[in-house]
């Protein structure tokens, strides 16, 4: 028996039994191949858009990230009263008591120690923001306020809520007690034509330590009017409230949107692989790591070499079979300092893309795609795996295009972007690049058909 044995033990298997049964065009032969370099470098990213519908929790304040710098965040946000009123009446000689804000920041991340100062801006009569419009990361506040002349300001430290009084110029504007259309209370666009919004922003940015971000909460935050009547009849002591929200339903048109900076020269030198700029402010392009950023910070490219992909089919067809079909190609990019700390810092998924502010998605990553609910499951972004710090991309039908000479797209670089629907995240992803000792690999997965 153990002779038996022994003597299976040792026989050979035959892999290609019965090939000669199968017609010659019909042979196949599969294989893993990760010899395809891919081609990295760092650039800077465009402007994102920052109104997005159901949004009502902005980022807003100054922080620094030894890695890549610092982001500034503003915050645009208009207001409306509780209610339009087509009728709306004040009463009888109206007079304006006082107007009262209640901020509310539901979170902070930095340094909640120490104090930032708020400074509030109104936005000029007569300017609108529509929320059908696309208002994006880059865009310029200034010409829309007093950038000198905050309407109010106040003392912010972590998350809370933040109380105090406008001034009172302000609030008798708020009263109009005509009785026709033109009063501005008829409607929201003649509201919001005559009130605009505010403009939140820090007074100083970071510079040195952490900064502190808040998410300014417009769902839980208001301002409030008060006033009394004074004629005949009325109580002197009668106090009487016009509410303003930040935030609702579509019914009153609420708009709000971010601007956003980012200053990589506060990147910290002592971080071996963080951002560097040279003198002029520029980015120093490095292709040894790689970094993405929301809010339109930075983003790698990438490149799959397509001369060694030529080589493949070479090779392919030199073994005689005249196509490669692909069943996966799955780039594996390594994360830097791979760790506790770095993850919570990190994108929990990335997404590929041609160019994603012209919303040109690869197909394995278009979000269209997974809303329109036609069966289509692929999870969006490359997902980062945990246990070995790595993100793994599935590319298979772009590579595949490579491979057939069907790829139209002229640009030969991908854009290496947070996933569609984290674009507006404070998080950033690092990552080792093409020069490094951890260099991203493509693994193909192919049949080789005759």
């Amino acid at each position: 028996m153990l002779l038996l044995l022994a003597g299976t033990a040792c026989t050979d298997r035959d892999n290609l039994f019965g090939n000669d049964m199968i017609p010659p065009a019909q042979h196949m032969g599969s294989s893993i191949d990760s010899t395809i370099a891919v081609h990295t470098r760092v650039a800077v990213g465009d402007s994102v858009d920052t109104h997005l519908s159901g949004v009502y929790q902005q980022y807003m304040g100054s922080s620094i990230d030894p890695v890549v710098g610092r982001t500034d965040i503003s915050v645009y946000t208009n207001y409306s009263p509780n209610g339009f009123l087509h009728t709306h009446y004040f009463g009888i000689d109206p007079v304006i008591d006082s107007m009262r804000y209640a901020i509310v920041f539901s979170g902070a991340t930095g340094d909640t120690s120490k104090s930032v100062i708020v400074d509030v801006f109104e936005v000029k009569e007569g300017i609108r923001f529509y929320r059908d419009s696309a208002y994006f990361s880059n865009f310029d506040m200034t010409p829309y306020i007093d950038p000198d002349h905050p309407l109010f300001s106040f003392e912010q430290k972590g998350a809370g809520m933040a109380l105090g009084r406008l001034p009172q110029e302000f609030a008798e504007r708020m009263l109009d007690n005509r009785q026709d259309q033109s009063n501005v209370y008829y409607a929201d666009t003649a509201f919001h034509t005559k009130f605009p919004g505010l403009y939140f922003r820090l007074r100083e940015p970071a510079e040195s330590g952490e900064g502190m971000m808040l998410q300014l909460d417009l769902s839980q935050s208001a301002m409030f009017l008060f006033y009394h009547n004074s004629g005949p009849g009325e109580e002197a002591d009668s106090s009487l409230q016009q509410r303003m929200w930040f935030f609702g339903d579509y019914t009153y048109d609420f708009v709000s949107f971010s601007m956003v900076e980012h200053d990589y020269s506060l990147a910290d030198p002592s971080v071996e692989g963080s951002v560097r700029v040279d003198a002029g402010g520029e980015l120093v392009q490095t292709d040894e790591y790689l970094y993405v950023q929301g809010l339109a910070g930075l983003m790698g490219l990438i490149e799959v070499d397509r001369e060694q992909l030529e080589t493949l089919k070479q090779k392919v067809a030199g073994m005689g079979y005249t196509h490669v079909a692909l069943h996966r190609a799955e780039l594996q990019v390594t994360m830097v300092d791979a760790g506790v700390g770095q993850y919570d810092l990190s994108f929990t998924a990335l997404g590929m893309y041609y160019d994603m502010w012209r919303y040109d998605f690869l197909a394995e990553y278009n979000p269209v795609l997974e809303a329109a609910n036609t069966g289509y499951t692929s999870t969006l972004g490359g997902a980062l795996n945990r246990t070995k710090g790595v993100y793994t991309f599935d590319i298979t039908s772009y590579v595949q295009k490579l491979l057939t000479g069907r790829e139209t797209h002229e640009e030969k670089e991908l854009q290496l972007l947070p996933a569609f629907s984290t674009r507006n995240s404070l998080k950033r992803s690092w990552m080792y690049g093409t020069a490094s000792k951890f260099p991203p690999r493509l693994v193909l997965t192919y049949t080789m058909i005759k």
